[in-house]
């Protein structure tokens, strides 16, 4: 889910500053010509942060080889899960 957010994040950067690039073009009475330096800015911005949190989300936590034991209720008292 987290890598749904970030990508959804990203790929809304350039969206939106080609939004507002349309808006003051659009009020100064003048055609929009294509890509800005600003919106190709944001491309590569989306670009680096899909790539950015693509890679911090592939940590891996536990030990390699280890297996998870889940939380479980021993005499009404939670015992938390580890990794054996």
């Amino acid at each position: 889910m987290k890598r749904l957010i970030i990508i959804a994040i990203a790929l809304s950067i350039p969206i939106m500053i080609w939004w507002v690039e349309r808006l003051i073009a659009k009020r100064r009475g003048q055609k929009l010509q294509g890509p800005s330096v600003l919106m190709l800015a944001g491309l590569a911005l989306a670009i680096m942060i899909i790539l950015v949190g693509l890679l911090l989300s592939q940590t891996q936590n536990a030990p390699e080889g280890s297996k998870y034991v889940p939380a479980k209720s021993i005499d009404g008292k939670i015992v938390s899960g580890e990794f054996k």
